[in-house]
């Protein structure tokens, strides 16, 4: 019962540091430039991790990017990722260019991922996920496994 309620209260802080429900479809020129710029190529799902500016942030997220790649690789560890490319986004391109590699971890080219889809201020991270018809959704703040999971789970076609 202990474990139960733990649980519980951990879901519904996460849950109130999230902000979920921006969803929709891209535009044909949106769908062109995420899938040339972020070498997104035949996977039927694109996951991007998207960290905010410094300035976005209440505390500095982009301090140490080298750091949070084992951090993600764990995160990632127990989501089954078949035919899912997942990909992180960098804001400030400054921070983590010594980790930017045009393959798995890139800049925000021209601010259109923080202009179009992250543009709540004081929240670190998000994620956006989109499917190869372009249909979308976007979690703004701290998310979860499970969080990710569903996601691909509305996606998924």
């Amino acid at each position: 019962m202990t474990r139960i309620f733990f649980f519980a209260s951990i879901s519904s802080i996460l849950m109130s540091f999230t902000q979920f429900g921006n969803k929709g479809i891209l535009t044909e020129l949106q769908l062109k430039f995420i899938k040339e710029n972020y070498n997104w190529k035949s996977e039927e799902i694109l996951i991007i991790n998207f960290l905010q500016p410094k300035e976005n942030c209440f505390w500095n997220n982009n301090e140490n990017p080298n750091s949070s790649i084992k951090w993600w690789e764990k995160f990632y560890s127990n989501i089954n990722l078949k035919n899912i490319s997942n990909i992180y986004v960098y804001s400030d391109k400054i921070s983590a260019k010594n980790i930017i590699d045009s393959k798995k971890r890139f800049e925000d080219y021209n601010n259109f991922l923080l202009n179009n889809f992250f543009n709540i201020k004081k929240e670190c991270f998000g994620v956006l996920v989109i499917n190869s018809l372009g249909e979308y959704e976007v979690a703004e703040g701290e998310y979860s496994e499970q969080q990710v999971e569903t996601l691909i789970k509305k996606l998924k076609r």
